[in-house]
């Protein structure tokens, strides 16, 4: 007992915690092990495999090297998944705003997280061991404190993701609208006119191309037209797709003509991203004022009132020295 409190009093606080993280890593890293060598597949599966007769349905849909590693990060995201399923649901629609739509992007993002956070924390330890030196209660804050932020940064990374695709997309929509417009008037029916369209606009904006072609491709498959177009503004988490799908709708009620419906939208696009333009153009003002004070307001103060000062420097000095 005697050796026991002695070796417990002489170890390192820090070495104390990276074997406690060590020993996480490890248990995570077997329990992956033992879920892809040892555990069978799911009820899904097995339902899968008795109706259609092959072994291999889901070795076609993913592949083995998805199978593999799903069953490494699903361990380790369970141990940062959310528990409530509203805060689930939100995260895996942000991924999908993001556009990270793969089969494993969940697993991936939040095994991610676990990984990102255990590696900084014991890189923060080894840092203070050999470089910073910083003693109790310091030595303890910082390792925590950079685990929390390390934790964190995937969600400020992904939110930095969202918010790039949403403005590729409404900066080509107005224009994605117009030609939506042109065919329709023209004589194509809606469905032929997004697929058109998705193919020209894509040379200018790849992601709305993408997400339009979907979204033909879900009526294709017999997805009702305004749901496809609801689903749409769910995935790009767009204002104008939102108010789109529900012109859409309306136009669908009430019988109205869908090409004028359309134009009237267009219209109401270009306005909207003038005002954001101009509101934009407004704010420059106001964000200049802080590179103005910093670093243009004392080198104007220092060219007029330098030559001044010398002067005035150079009139005092035989006063002072006699």
């Amino acid at each position: 007992m005697s050796f026991l409190q002695a070796w417990l009093s002489d170890m390192n606080v820090s070495l104390a915690l990276a074997t406690l993280g060590l020993m996480v890593a490890l248990v995570a890293v077997a329990a992956g092990l033992r879920a892809m060598f040892f555990a069978g597949p799911s009820e899904v599966v097995r339902r899968l495999e008795r109706t259609v007769g092959r072994a291999d349905v889901v070795d076609r849909a993913v592949g083995r090297p998805g199978r593999a590693l799903s069953k490494v990060l699903q361990p380790l995201s369970w141990l940062a998944r959310p528990t409530k399923a509203a805060e689930l649901s939100r995260l895996r629609n942000r991924l999908i705003q993001g556009g990270l739509r793969g089969p494993f992007a969940l697993e991936t993002f939040l095994a991610t997280k676990l990984i990102l956070a255990f590696v900084s924390t014991v890189l923060m330890l080894e840092a203070n061991s050999r470089i910073f030196h910083v003693r109790f209660p310091m030595d303890m804050v910082l390792p925590v404190w950079t685990c929390i932020v390390a934790f964190f940064l995937p969600n400020l990374w992904l939110s930095s993701k969202i918010k790039d695709r949403q403005t590729q997309i409404e900066r080509g929509l107005p224009d994605a609208m117009d030609l939506l417009v042109t065919c329709v008037e023209a004589g194509l029916a809606l469905d032929a006119a997004m697929s058109r369209v998705s193919e020209e606009i894509g040379l200018a904006s790849a992601i709305l191309g993408a997400e339009m072609n979907l979204t033909f491709l879900e009526i294709q498959a017999g997805i009702q037209r305004p749901d496809a177009f609801r689903r749409l503004a769910d995935r790009t988490g767009v204002d104008d797709l939102r108010s789109l799908s529900a012109m859409l709708i309306q136009t669908d009620l009430f019988g109205t003509s869908v090409a004028r419906a359309l134009r009237v939208h267009a219209e109401g696009m270009r306005i909207r991203r003038m005002q954001r333009a101009e509101e934009r153009a407004a704010m420059v003002g106001v964000k200049m004022t802080i590179p103005l004070i910093l670093f243009i307001l004392p080198s104007l103060i220092a060219i007029l009132l330098g030559p001044a000062m010398v002067s005035i420097f150079e009139a005092l000095m035989p006063a002072v020295q006699r």
